[in-house]
């Protein structure tokens, strides 16, 4: 210490005007001031730590999949702690030549800097500034706290501290700890939270003009890290490219290429982007790993993609301006990974700066699906012998609830007769969706639905019938994951948002997901089949027209649905790689002025599909071996008779396809093509004005015929409802006055008209249905069917 006060005070006075004899009086001061201040300096010093131990808090950080940050604790400011190798070395070489140009070489203090310190402050009279070196800069911030000690006191200390760390650490491992350390301004501590705070981009990408900006950036970061006044930042950043120069890091023209090259920042503002998502996270730390939670200095790394969240974001609030007018204030969107669960966007709201309800979370928030759930209701219905092919009822149908007589309609009011379970579920026809959902009892939907992750689904429920249509209460996260099961073959795969917590100062990882085994909800046969039917345009056309906003160019599974009033869009679709939901209306539930699901949220939904599918390679959804083809009649799902008109090939569980043939298409006594459909399908067939089979001529019905239940039916029971009830339905011939209907021998209700039906409460059991007409003159006419009520 004594040599190094000596020589730096020597320089520095030869450089002033003053006497011989006042040098040599000053040396003998500096002398003894030397060893007092070392003595005393030596006294107050305690052992130091070691150096990684000295990382002060460094807040939490939570980054997305590729290492951008997403939250910061604004408190501790951002540390993202680096190795020296990741650090770009024309970063290195920047900050050396703006800080300390003679690092590699000093012990710690630089004598030639004090010394030039010294002499321009005598030259200025005034106190020696700027001879701080790197691991002077370092010491002070590692191992002196503020105080009130002495100037010189304390300086002293700092060097010491300067020469034990040199003494103890090599040159690179104190220039890796300044640069995790050191302040650039705008919350960033460390070179590489200031790269992605200023530029974005990690410091291992740095290019000149960038690192140099940064380099000059410690000395006053207060000042040049201001956003509204980057000129001193700039004139700083001019030094620290002429001192690269001079030291011959870089050449002239690198350095004029730098000062010519644009400074692009990152932009990032206050907006958080992705504010719902981050609480998650924060709230499944606290569920995952308890003792972490509200622990300092840890780095989350997430399963989010930022740039796929902006994309969402953009999308919702462009798309949410178009429609302002029907209503439509809020949305919210997802994106999962369905064969893993991880959640790659979610956007909870349109804007979370909106202080009545930005703040809401719409993708938690429980909300009715419409029919958005109809895939899980012939999912189920596949598990109780339907098929794609099997033909279903589009007629006007009644059925008794306990508080009246329930009679559902399509979107669009019309009534499109019969047709193949596939086209009821692609074009979202309402009144197929209800008449299944009333044989096969709404218990079997709730079950899937819970296998399906949807617990909000509940038996008992009050839902009854309309459970078909959505009336049930979904969050759209739950609903997407459900989704996911049908694009994965059948397996649910829960949505999770951490992959990994490591320790911010050791790198130690503290947490890493271990994914548990998928859930079976359905077989892989009846998940393929429902994503065909879901990507299949034509199937769609009846329902939604041809050129949607729902067809894309890749192979896509998509369902909308749309609520009571108007008051929910939902759009949710899928490829085997990606799940997109979206949800679009008001967050207090207000109703929205005719907004369907696929004009709201379809749009949205689109966007979004072909953002996260981008740049990845495109698969189709692969039928697994236990499926097959078979050609089949439409509508009636059986194989095709001799004048079937339209023989299709459909996708069937090995084992269910048909083996009956149709006699649906017959030719007439002119010799012209007519239908003979179902009895219940009659009346609508004559309005519709279809060429009828001559057995529909009313005059020549003889008899009575039995519509529901059907000789062999089986009639399962509602648990969620409390009175058990079904339609006993005939047709008879004209001029019948009155029909009686018996069930075992008891008459159970009578009617009149040609279409009779009657309300009976179900019980278990096999049953015996007899329905009899009388006519004026005392003549009867009966018919007899044989069903079984059973538990789901």
């Amino acid at each position: 210490m004594l040599a190094l006060a000596h020589d730096a005070w020597t320089l520095a006075l030869h450089r002033s005007r003053w006497g011989a004899v006042t040098r040599a009086a000053l040396l003998v001061v500096a002398g003894a001031a030397g060893v007092t201040a070392a003595l005393l300096v030596y006294a107050h010093l305690a052992p130091l730590t070691p150096l990684d131990e000295q990382a002060p808090p460094a807040g939490t950080l939570i980054l997305d999949r590729h290492g951008t940050p997403l939250l910061r604790d604004a408190s501790a400011g951002t540390r993202i702690l680096v190795a020296l190798d990741d650090i770009a070395p024309i970063a290195l070489a920047a900050t050396v030549a703006a800080e300390d140009q003679r690092f590699w070489r000093h012990p710690g203090v630089d004598p030639l800097a004090v010394a030039r310190a010294l002499g321009d402050g005598v030259a200025a009279r005034g106190r020696p500034r700027g001879a701080s070196t790197l691991t002077q800069q370092l010491a002070r911030r590692l191992y002196l706290a503020d105080g009130e000690e002495p100037r010189l006191l304390r300086k002293a200390r700092e060097a010491l501290i300067s020469l034990q760390l040199e003494a103890r650490h090599s040159k690179r491992e104190l220039l890796e700890a300044y640069l995790n350390h050191v302040y650039y301004g705008r919350g960033a501590y460390g070179i590489e939270a200031a790269s992605r705070r200023y530029f974005g981009v990690s410091a291992q990408h740095l290019g000149v003009a960038q690192a140099s900006y940064l380099a000059g950036l410690p000395q006053l970061p207060a000042v040049y890290g201001d956003e509204d006044a980057p000129a001193g930042a700039l004139a700083r950043q001019r030094y620290v490219l002429d001192r690269l120069v001079a030291t011959g890091a870089i050449s002239e023209e690198r350095a004029t290429d730098a000062l010519a090259t644009p400074l692009v920042f990152a932009g990032e503002g206050d907006e958080p982007l992705a504010p719902h998502f981050t609480t998650m996270v924060l709230d499944e730390l606290t569920t995952v790993r308890p003792d972490l939670a509200g622990r300092d200095g840890l780095v989350v790394e997430t399963t989010l993609d930022a740039t796929l969240q902006r994309a969402a974001t953009r999308s919702l609030r462009v798309r949410l301006e178009r429609i302002a007018a029907w209503g439509a204030g809020n949305g919210a969107v997802v994106v999962i990974e369905p064969a893993t669960g991880a959640l790659v966007a979610l956007v909870g709201s349109a804007d979370f700066e909106e202080t009545e309800t930005g703040q809401v979370n719409m993708a938690l928030a429980p909300r009715q699906t419409g029919s958005a759930l109809k895939p899980l209701l012939y999912a189920a219905a596949f598990e109780h012998g339907y098929t794609a092919g099997s033909m279903l009822l589009d007629v006007p149908s009644s059925f008794p609830t306990p508080i009246g007589v329930y009679t559902p309609v399509n979107a669009d009011h019309r009534y499109r007769g019969p047709v193949a379970l596939r086209t009821a579920l692609a074009s979202s026809l309402n009144v197929p969706a209800v008449r299944t959902l009333d044989r096969i009892g709404a218990g079997a939907l709730v079950r899937m639905a819970n296998r399906a992750g949807l617990s909000e689904i509940a038996a008992p429920a009050p839902y009854g019938l309309s459970l078909a249509l959505g009336s049930a209460e979904v969050p759209l996260l739950r609903l997407a994951t459900a989704f996911g099961a049908i694009a994965t073959g059948g397996e649910l795969a829960e949505s999770y948002t951490i992959e990994r917590v490591r320790d911010a100062r050791t790198d130690a990882v503290l947490y890493e997901r271990k994914p548990p085994p998928p859930r079976p909800v359905m077989s892989p046969g009846h998940a393929f089949i429902l994503a065909d039917i879901l990507s299949d345009p034509i199937a769609r056309e009846p329902g939604f027209g041809a050129g949607s906003v729902l067809e894309t160019p890749f192979p896509a599974a998509v369902k909308t649905g749309t609520t009571f009033e108007f008051r929910d869009n939902w759009t949710v679709g899928f490829t085997p790689d990606r799940v997109v939901g979206v949800w679009v209306g008001n967050a207090e539930g207000g109703p929205m002025l005719g907004l369907s699901g696929v004009d709201g949220a379809g749009p949205v939904w689109r966007d979004v599909i072909e953002a996260a599918t981008a740049g990845r390679p495109l698969r189709a959804f692969e039928p697994p071996p236990s499926v097959v083809t078979s050609i089949i009649c439409a509508p009636t799902g059986l194989r095709p008779g001799p004048h079937c008109p339209s023989p299709v090939t459909e996708w069937f569980v090995d084992g269910t396809e048909p083996e009956e043939i149709e006699a649906y298409y017959v030719l007439d006594a002119d010799g012209a093509l007519a239908v003979d459909p179902p009895l219940e399908a009659r009346t609508w067939a004559e309005r519709s004005g279809i060429r009828l089979a001559d057995t529909y001529d009313q005059e020549s019905v003889v008899g009575v015929a039995i519509v529901q239940p059907v000789e062999g039916a089986v009639l399962y029971f509602a648990p969620e409802l409390q009175r058990q009830e079904t339609v006993l339905r005939a047709t008879v011939p004209a001029g019948a006055e009155h029909v009686e209907f018996r069930v075992d021998g008891a008459t159970v209700g009578r009617a009149t008209g040609p279409d009779a039906f009657v309300v009976w409460p179900m019980t278990r059991g096999e049953h015996t249905l007899e329905v009899i007409a009388t006519f004026a003159d005392g003549a009867t006419a009966a018919a007899t069917s044989h069903y079984e009520v059973r538990d789901p």
